[in-house]
């Protein structure tokens, strides 16, 4: 192991032994916050769920600066399923989204979102604000995703650059989960065990997410196919958020980090996410929803190589990058 990885582990080593062996005094505010923490020890299960129904439309005729018509359409479910009894907390959450736009009817639709992200987190009271946590996540994606044209239509001919279980990624980390409000929360684990799946052996034989592409001859012939899974070892982070801004304004945010103790634990996954959510009355509500992901291991095709007139010819630039996504939406919501 060499000195950096040493370092690494000792300061999350650290990070989670401190809060077992420092305790200090809680203030008049901080007994305010435990109680409140702990207003509903014994409440059993507590069920939530939310349904938002976001849909955009234009519609241009004879219109001098141009444009197209359009209508875009997403559907978004959260469910929660929280349980408490005495020092125990249970809480699970599943987010689905998935949305399409339609340019034309003579055109494909655009997959404008797809996510399904499942957590389920179990905490033990370890002192005021710290509990012995371990956390379960998993992550994919409902429909096939490809490369877009100048146009932004999909470009079919040239398959598929993602797909449900293409990939998929699994998590599972021992920690300590530090709350000292109903507001906020760090999750801090030097145990984590995380696995990327690519089930579609094509983009498994291409090596993409991270995976060992598939091995061929001089002559193109495959040798041995693509690996479907990667294996990572490393410390995670994840902190969450939320703050009422004004009413019916309300902020949420979710940073998580992970680093690979085993390949260059200093290429540091990174993923945040952003919603701010304005409600309009009981149905209706304007939402604000940001993501930034960097993951090393993910190749991207920040351009596309092109041939100019002359036949001169720009390369693709192609390597690991800042993805970016950001949606604003006025939607129907009905909770259940």
């Amino acid at each position: 192991m060499n000195m950096r990885n040493r370092t690494l582990t000792t300061l999350l080593t650290a990070l989670f032994f401190h809060p077992v062996f420092a305790q200090v005094a809680p203030t008049a505010d901080e007994e305010k916050n435990m109680k409140s923490l702990a207003a509903l020890p014994d409440s059993g299960w507590i069920v939530a769920g939310t349904l938002n129904i976001n849909t955009t439309q234009t519609y241009l005729k004879n219109w001098a600066a141009g444009g197209n018509n359009s209508v875009n359409i997403t559907g978004i479910i959260n469910y929660t399923a929280n349980y408490r009894k005495g020092k125990s907390a249970w809480d699970n959450v599943l987010n689905l989204a998935y949305g399409r736009n339609m340019i034309s009817f003579d055109s494909p639709s655009i997959k404008t979102d797809d996510r399904i992200d499942f957590t389920s987190k179990y905490g033990r009271k370890a002192s005021a604000y710290w509990f012995y946590t371990a956390l379960l996540n998993f992550k994919t994606q409902f429909a096939a995703g490809y490369t877009s044209q100048p146009n932004g239509l999909p470009d079919y001919n040239k398959g598929q650059i993602s797909n449900f279980m293409a990939p998929a990624y699994g998590l599972i980390a021992l920690g300590m989960d530090y709350k000292p409000n109903n507001s906020f929360s760090a999750f801090i684990a030097p145990l984590t065990y995380r696995s990327t799946l690519v089930m579609d052996q094509k983009l498994a034989d291409a090596g993409q997410f991270g995976v060992d592409p598939a091995k061929y001859d001089a002559l193109g012939f495959k040798l041995s196919d693509g690996k479907k899974i990667r294996n990572e070892f490393g410390g995670y982070i994840r902190v969450n958020y939320t703050k009422d801004l004004m009413e019916n304004v309300k902020f949420t945010t979710k940073l998580e980090l992970f680093s690979n103790y085993l390949d260059r634990p200093q290429n540091v996954d990174i993923n945040w996410e952003n919603l701010l959510a304005l409600k309009v009355n009981k149905f209706l509500n304007i939402t604000i929803t940001t993501q930034m992901i960097y993951d090393n291991d993910i190749i991207i095709v920040k351009s596309p190589e092109k041939v100019d007139e002359l036949g001169n010819v720009t390369r693709a630039n192609i390597g690991p990058g800042l993805q970016f996504r950001e949606v604003a939406a006025l939607g129907f919501t009905l909770n259940f």
